[in-house]
């Protein structure tokens, strides 16, 4: 499989150390000496991300000190204390484009659009999924050839650094259609990717194969693909999300009618589930959209226009009880002429408890809109930069309230 990768150089200006190809072992020694760790650190720390992915190359000093665990999470709670950013991924044929913008905050009608800026190009010979962004990283699956056989390639992509990675291969047996599923335990602050391998209706004798793998950071970490046990089979899945350590996805049997809310437990490695009744089931069969409302598990009904009257929130309060909550909240009155004739699609929840939607007319921009439930208020914000109308390529997912992590996944990396 072939990739490229386009990076913008960033106009930060660096600290001022002599690099190792330049001078001596002896002067490297005294360059290190001579400023401290910590007044390293705190030079580091303004720069953008993107600087210090680049500052990683320069020597061993500067790359022994941007792996500092201190520094990693540093930067990590910066980037989660300060204003969060949106996350947009384009597709045109075979090209991905990693955008990111400021996420606005409380915008109201006399906002000013947003510029979004991208972070990086890649081409693949062939793309089958998009994974949404879980806290700084995004999982791609492409097709590759390997051994004159066609197989899919799980990635791994730091959309900030612009590092990526292809996983080890995952041994399924013949016949078998492959799901990848991303998740960050925050307690033990590891990212675990989660594959699910259904057999296909020919090879009844074959039964749905669950692995984990976990991202090392480097240690004594088992960089393998390892089985775990799960009961549930995995239908036609709806776009997971990660909240808190628990990966929620739907596993959905057409043929019935019927939705299972599937909860993995990041750090435990194990399965729980809760089957979807009335309503409930019926927006999820309609594409309901996974959020996360006030640190909890929602869904949200998923695709409005100008027509629609009022949005439907499902919230799971009580996880081990299956106790849930319905919300109806009646759009505002400035729907219809804020909306227009666009079709939206619900993309996520602000921390702030914005409803946010998208919507995508090649004649014009990109904008999304944002609901505020307590002022009852619908805002349109165009977000700029990313030329949908001459470019010919179309927004894949809408990412809220992403952060930026730069720790280095050795093995993956």
């Amino acid at each position: 499989m072939k990739t490229r990768q386009q990076n913008s150089v960033s106009g930060d200006s660096l600290p001022i150390i002599t690099p190792r190809n330049t001078q001596s072992k002896t002067s490297e020694k005294s360059s290190s000496s001579a400023i401290p760790v910590d007044i390293l650190i705190e030079i580091f720390s303004t720069l953008s991300v993107k600087s210090i992915a680049t500052c990683r190359c320069v020597s061993k000093l500067w790359y022994s000190t941007l792996h500092r665990s201190d520094f990693t999470e540093l930067i990590l709670r910066r980037s989660c204390s300060t204003s969060p950013k949106l996350l947009f991924a384009c597709r045109k044929k075979r090209d991905v484009f990693f955008f990111t913008s400021p996420q606005p905050q409380n915008p109201d009608e006399k906002s000013s659009p947003v510029v979004a800026s991208c972070h990086m190009t890649f081409t693949f010979n062939d793309i089958n999924d998009i994974s949404y962004g879980v806290h700084g990283l995004v999982c791609l699956l492409s097709n590759r050839i390997s051994k004159g056989k066609e197989e899919i390639a799980p990635l791994i992509w730091n959309p900030s650094t612009g590092e990526s990675g292809i996983l080890p291969k995952v041994e399924t047996r013949r016949g078998a259609t492959v799901n990848f599923l991303l998740g960050y335990d925050p307690i033990d602050k590891q990212f675990k990717v989660l594959c699910m391998t259904k057999r296909r209706p020919l090879y009844r004798s074959h039964r749905d194969q669950h692995q984990v793998l976990t991202l090392g950071t480097g240690g004594k970490i088992n960089w393998s693909w390892r089985r775990i046990e799960c009961s549930i089979p995995s239908y036609a899945l709806i776009k997971p999300i990660c909240i808190n350590g628990v990966v929620y996805y739907i596993s959905i049997k057409r043929s019935k009618g019927t939705c299972v809310v599937v909860c993995f437990d990041v750090r435990s490695e194990s399965f729980s589930f809760m089957k979807a009744t009335g309503a409930l089931n019926g927006a999820l069969l309609n594409g309901g959209t996974l959020v996360n409302y006030n640190g909890k598990f929602g869904v949200a009904q998923s695709l409005f226009s100008e027509k629609s009257k009022s949005l439907k929130l499902w919230v799971l309060e009580h996880v081990e009880k299956e106790e849930w909550s319905e919300r109806i909240y009646v759009l505002p009155a400035l729907w219809k002429d804020v909306v227009g004739k666009s079709e939206l699609r619900c993309v996520g929840v602000t921390r702030t408890n914005e409803i946010v939607f998208s919507s995508y007319d090649r004649e014009y921009s990109f904008y999304l809109y944002y609901l505020n439930l307590e002022r009852n208020t619908v805002v349109r914000v165009e977000i700029q930069g990313m030329n949908m109308s001459k470019s010919k390529c179309w927004v894949y997912f809408t990412c809220l309230d992403h952060v930026e992590d730069v720790k280095l996944y050795r093995k993956c990396f």
